[in-house]
């Protein structure tokens, strides 16, 4: 197994360190050694516990809303010592959109062991040029055709796969329709050509983010090999497309990020801070940040739907009305007028844009990311102009949670009421501001196409006992199974 973690983090004192030490000496020593190991075992046990805990509070939301709540009405902008939270709508949008004054680097760059990423950026020029620099590789019409099909596919797949009515819906379709976005649109293929310990390796990386376990810890020792890995990949992965595109090959290449960034790299005419490297760090910060909390966010949206009956129904109708109107997208001739095409694309996006109202909805009860984190590196002022102002003092942690601000009764009325009817815009699930997520065109076309591969089922419910709840593998979930009637499965065209 590889890892950075020296020996002495692990074992106490070097090996041979007493060999030449009178026995008494020696004795002492090894005692003293011994004592070392056992105090580092317990300190560990205490961490780990910590850590179960924090992964507990992050994916049960319960006692998190009940805090927010009564922090809310009693003091919206509550300080403890060097930690600001906030549960108001607007005092978050302000916080998440003034970059320089609310950083996140020194908070994420722990949880981030392969290097710098564009999320650790925070001087605002950098960010925007490396933010346009992505955006030119990405094709907004192609790409999330790419990403659709890429579910689409692997979905029907693993349903058509599934026993006796019954999927793991995070073990045998989330991850591996990730998985499948991972090589198929980001160029990464899984680790080893294992698409089980790929699966492993998204939900470890994702988890030193999320909540980083305690150094030295399996969690944390798994998490450092599987980067180990990924990185050593990457690294062979660009010079193969480096080689081929050197012998004017590229059009043998398949058409996605990695081929994309390394063409524009060969190019020439790029910003220095543009390397191999920077394309490294970049899939593997899309990799450890994207592809698990995108598994993270079907998995609690639908546990929500589940547990609504009503909603689940409405929902399943409208992915019907999805399909009925890209089935008759498809069918248009070459004959077909203008006004009727237009017409049906109308009624193509009246019907995913309903279907994401439900998707949004469920996430406001279970957010994908609940608390999103900032620094102040300065003095400074929150909601400047209300009566709740409050000096922030620099060196201050804020913590800016979508889930308190999306059960703000002022933006949100009658917060504990699903009620898919709601602006889109109100919510937050993606940050806001500068750093509003870049990889979101990504996350909505996945979840959209995996919530309508399990709306398509007949009969849909969560198995019983413990089966049917999410698992969680620290802050990560590993299992959460549905059953269905297969017997009933229709062969609506796709």
């Amino acid at each position: 197994m590889s890892t950075n973690v020296p020996d002495s983090m692990i074992e106490g004192p070097p090996r041979g360190a007493t060999a030449a030490a009178p026995p008494r000496r020696q004795w002492q020593a090894t005692d003293g050694g011994a004592l070392t190991r056992l105090w580092q075992k317990i300190s560990l046990a205490r961490q780990m516990a910590s850590y179960r805990f924090s992964s507990y509070i992050f994916c049960h939301l319960w006692f998190l809303k009940l805090a927010f709540t009564v922090l809310r009405r009693v003091r919206p902008i509550s300080i403890f010592g060097k930690l600001v939270v906030l549960t108001k709508m607007s005092d978050v949008r302000e916080v998440l959109g003034r970059f320089d004054d609310f950083t996140l680097g020194e908070v994420i760059e722990p949880g981030m062991p392969w290097g710098a990423f564009l999320m650790t950026v925070d001087w605002s020029e950098q960010h925007a040029r490396e933010r346009g620099l992505l955006q030119s590789v990405v094709k907004r019409e192609a790409d999330p055709q790419i990403i659709r099909k890429a579910v689409a596919d692997e979905c029907r797949e693993r349903i058509a796969a599934a026993a006796n009515g019954r999927i793991d819906m995070v073990a045998e379709l989330a991850e591996p329709a990730v998985i499948r976005i991972a090589a198929d649109y980001f160029g990464v293929a899984p680790l080893k050509n294992d698409k089980r310990r790929m699966a492993r390796a998204t939900r470890n990386l994702a988890g030193i983010i999320m909540v980083n376990p305690p150094v030295g810890s399996k969690p944390w020792i798994d998490s450092r090999d599987d980067m180990v890995a990924l990185t050593q990949q990457l690294l062979e992965q660009i010079a193969v497309v480096k080689s081929a595109i050197g012998a004017s090959h590229q059009n043998e290449l398949p058409d996605n990020l990695l081929t994309r960034l390394t063409a524009l790299l060969h190019a020439g005419g790029t910003p220095k801070w543009f390397d191999e490297d920077w394309i490294r760090r970049y899939l593997t910060g899309l990799v450890a940040t994207g592809l698990a909390t995108v598994v993270r966010g079907t998995s609690q949206m639908v546990d929500q739907l589940v547990a609504r009956p009503d909603a689940l129904k409405e929902a399943q109708l409208l992915a019907a009305a999805l399909d009925d109107a890209e089935a008759h997208e498809r069918r248009l001739t070459s004959s077909a007028s203008e006004i009727e095409r237009r017409s049906v694309a109308e009624r193509v996006a009246r019907s995913r844009n309903a279907l994401t109202h439900y998707i949004y909805e469920a996430l406001r009860f279970r957010p994908m990311l609940p608390l999103l984190v900032r620094d102040c590196p300065r003095e400074t002022i929150i909601a400047n102009g209300t009566g709740r102002v409050r000096i922030v003092l620099a060196g201050a942690r804020v913590l800016a949670a979508p889930l308190a601000a999306m059960f703000d009764p002022d933006a949100f009325p009658q917060p504990w009421r699903f009620d898919p009817q709601r602006p889109l815009e109100s919510y937050i699930h993606f940050g806001d501001g500068e750093r509003r997520c870049f990889g979101r065109y990504v996350a909505e076309n996945a979840l959209m196409e995996m919530v309508r591969a399990l709306l398509r089922l007949p009969g849909l419910a969560r198995a019983s006992g413990a089966e049917g709840q999410i698992r969680y593998e620290g802050p990560a979930p590993y299992s959460f199974v549905l059953t269905f009637n297969k017997q009933t499965i229709g062969t609506r065209e796709r």
